[in-house]
C-alpha cells in the first residue's frame, strides 16, 4: 500500500524525472509535509477498513431483524392467547352465574307451584266457596293469573264456569271433566244469581 501511495506522489509531483539520479527511496522521504500527508492518508485507511471488518454486515443485521420480527410474533400471539383464556373465563364464570340462576329460578317456580297446589287443596276442602260464573264472551285459560303465561285452553262464550278463587283481575276456574285448573280474565265472565 505504501508503494501504492508512494507511486502516485511520484507521478503527481513536480519534480523531474528519475533520470535525476534519484531512487524511489528519495522520492518517498521527500520532505516533512509529504511524510504527513502519506501518514494521514495511511491512517485514514486502516480507519477505513477497522470499521469495515468490525460493523456488521447486511446478513448479520436482516438475521436480526428476522428474529426480532419473531419475538415480536410470538409476542403478540401470547397477547391474543391470553385474550381469548380472559373471555373464555369469563363466558365459564357467566355460564355458572346462569346456571345459580336457573336453579334459584327454578326452586321460586317450585314455591309457587306448592303454594298454588295448598290453594288448590284448600279450595277444594271448602266448596262452598265456590261460586257459578257465565263467559259473556270467548275467553282463554291461562296456566298463571298472567297473560303472559301458557294458554291451557279456552271457553266458549255463555259457557258456565266454576269459579274456586279469584287473584286481581284473574278467576281461578275449574273443570268438571278433570282438567288442570286456569284462570280467565275477571271482565270475561259475570256471576250467576
Amino acid at each position: 500500500m505504501l508503494s501504492l501511495v508512494a507511486t502516485w506522489h511520484f507521478v503527481c509531483s513536480t519534480q523531474p524525472a528519475m533520470n535525476d539520479k534519484k531512487t524511489w527511496r528519495q522520492v518517498l522521504l521527500m520532505g516533512k509535509k509529504t511524510s504527513i500527508f502519506v501518514g494521514v492518508i495511511a491512517f485514514t485507511l486502516v480507519v477505513f477498513l477497522a470499521w469495515a471488518f468490525w460493523t456488521p454486515n447486511d446478513r448479520g443485521s436482516l438475521a436480526l431483524q428476522q428474529q426480532e420480527e419473531k419475538i415480536r410474533e410470538m409476542e403478540d400471539r401470547i397477547a391474543r392467547l391470553q385474550k381469548e383464556l380472559e373471555e373464555s373465563s369469563r363466558q365459564i364464570a357467566s355460564r355458572a352465574g346462569s346456571d345459580e340462576d336457573t336453579r334459584v329460578r327454578r326452586s321460586a317456580q317450585r314455591n309457587v307451584n306448592t303454594s298454588r297446589r295448598e290453594e288448590i287443596r284448600r279450595a277444594d276442602q271448602n266448596l262452598s266457596a265456590e261460586r257459578f260464573y257465565q263467559t259473556v264472551r270467548s275467553t282463554s285459560v291461562f296456566e298463571e293469573p298472567s297473560a303472559s303465561s301458557r294458554k291451557v285452553g279456552s271457553i266458549a262464550n255463555g259457557t258456565k264456569v266454576r269459579v274456586v278463587g279469584s287473584i286481581d283481575d284473574w278467576l281461578e276456574v275449574r273443570s268438571k271433566q278433570g282438567r288442570a285448573p286456569g284462570f280467565i280474565r275477571r271482565d270475561d265472565a259475570a256471576l250467576m244469581r
